[in-house]
């Protein structure tokens, strides 16, 4: 969780100072592109000024265009994309006004040359193409300076986001860390009491007999037990290093082996178990984590289906990962609650569970084992059914 909420503040910080960066260099190097090729074109007009005027107003009334004697700087006329007169025959001058002509942009660079494009009588264009070899290499290089600063900036900004992220984390993890420690001590010292109260209650009904006063009491310490191994189980899996007591299993005889165990369960509540598991898969890992997550995802779908309601469990190898998929007849989770699920002590029907003793840890710590594994784990709910699916990676 901490992970996550890390990489979120990272990300976040990361995209907005990236895109606030990124957005002021292009506009300097938009702004500067542009200019470059603006100086270049007024810088010609107040050579031809007088000439170019003229011109213009005979080329309103024919074809000819004026004779500009300017070394680099050649004209052509257009007219519906054709050529209509030119002041060079050069055939790829020809082609690059013929280019030009079909951009948008009034003012740019192709090849070595600045155009300018001025719109003449009717359906007339005129095209000017200007050699000026330090303009153009000038405007490329505000472009690629722009692109290295921008380059730099990331990276500079990626290292400010990595540690803002841990300090603004920081308390976040440190309060977790401590909330932590408190539910393992707690569950720890609980634990006692809890035993030193069974133990009184077992010496009670050894001497004046079992009564429903202590079968109360009993029913309680029973539930108090099983919310404190829950406690414990999550304490473990959240502070266990992954590759503690690793090794390499038989999973799919696993996943068959935890389907037998619920058989008797699925009976008692008139419920049909199904199951369908690819054979001869071995995993490297811990087989009591495999264990805890298939007896609480069953546990649930037994739970959850109504007589003579189906639960069927599939297991297979689905390209690099290995796939369980848990399903039941029942009501359907609604949308908004299937992400809050997962999270510790929440429950869906809460007068439900609070009846039947379940505390809304199962799942949580469902997911923080699948975690370990660097997999996932999913709800969802179509058709009257209920898929929950637990998703890891082969190699562990």
């Amino acid at each position: 969780m901490i992970q996550k909420l890390n990489r979120r503040i990272f990300l976040l910080i990361l995209i907005t100072l990236t895109t606030i960066l990124w957005g002021m260099i292009l506009l300097f190097a938009i702004f500067n592109y542009n200019n470059t090729i603006h100086t270049a074109v007024l810088m010609v007009d107040r050579f031809t000024g007088m000439e170019k005027r003229r011109g213009m107003d005979r080329l309103e009334e024919e074809h000819p265009l004026p004779k500009l004697e300017i070394d680099g700087v050649y004209w052509f006329q257009m007219e519906n994309g054709k050529m209509i007169a030119n002041e060079k025959t050069d055939k790829n001058l020809e082609e690059y006004a013929l280019q030009v002509s079909r951009r948008r942009s009034e003012t740019g660079i192709i090849g070595k040359y600045i155009y300018q494009v001025r719109q003449g009588k009717g359906n007339t264009v005129n095209i000017m193409l200007m050699e000026n070899e330090e303009a153009i290499f000038r405007a490329r290089m505000i472009l690629i300076s722009s692109v290295i600063v921008a380059i730099c900036c990331f990276g500079i900004v990626y290292f400010l986001a990595k540690k803002v992220s841990k300090v603004i984390v920081k308390p976040v993890e440190d309060t977790f860390e401590k909330q932590k420690q408190f539910i393992s001590d707690a569950s720890h010292e609980l634990k006692t009491p809890l035993a030193v109260m069974e133990a009184n209650i077992d010496v009670l009904a050894g001497e004046i007999g079992n009564n429903k006063w202590m079968g109360y009491m009993q029913t309680e310490i029973d539930s108090m037990n099983t919310l404190i191994n829950d406690l414990l189980l999550l304490a473990k899996t959240e502070n266990m290093n992954p590759k503690d007591e690793y090794q390499k299993f038989d999973i799919s005889q696993e996943t068959e082996i935890m389907v037998s165990v619920f058989e008797s369960m699925a009976y008692e509540r008139k419920v049909i178990l199904k199951s369908n598991i690819e054979k001869g898969i071995s995993f490297y890992g811990n087989a009591e984590d495999v264990q805890h997550i298939l007896s609480t995802l069953l546990d649930n779908a037994i739970h959850h289906t109504k007589e003579q309601g189906e639960v069927e469990v599939t297991f297979a190898r689905e390209k690099n990962d290995l796939v369980w998929k848990v399903q039941n007849q029942g009501e359907e989770i609604p949308e908004a609650e299937r992400e809050k699920i997962f999270e510790r002590f929440y429950r869906v029907d809460k007068a439900r569970n609070r009846k039947e003793k379940r505390y809304g840890l199962g799942l949580a710590i469902a997911k923080s084992t699948v975690k370990k594994y660097a997999g996932k784990i999913t709800v969802d709910c179509k058709d009257g059914k209920t898929i929950f699916q637990v998703q890891i990676p082969e190699k562990g």
